[in-house]
């Protein structure tokens, strides 16, 4: 798999796919998505930032673009953990949160 070019060029739909780890397809239809929600619709999944001048036109993406939606979409789970619970076993930090564990 080539690597696309990050020297400040703009990458193809396919070139970022391919960075990506989507398929074009797949990355078009959030591409759509994305392009709804600039026109105001609501919209449930992922967007991303991309380049067009007009309907038709190639889509292209600037590599800070395709690293900011890695960073966006990446799951940390042990962002937002109290100390406490990275180290050993996670313990409740709510009454409710022990209620619906069980614990």
């Amino acid at each position: 798999m080539s690597q696309p070019k990050q020297n400040g060029k703009l990458l193809s739909l396919e070139e970022a796919a391919t960075a990506l780890g989507y398929t074009v397809k797949g990355l078009r239809k959030i591409v759509d998505r994305s392009r709804a929600r600039a026109h105001g619709a609501r919209t449930r999944g992922p967007t991303i930032k991309f380049f067009q001048t007009t309907r038709g036109a190639p889509i292209r993406f600037r590599p800070e673009w395709i690293e900011e939606f890695i960073v966006d979409h990446t799951v940390d789970p042990d962002e937002g953990m109290a100390p406490q619970q990275r180290n050993g076993k996670k313990k409740p930090v709510s009454e409710i949160e022990a209620e619906l564990l069980n614990l």
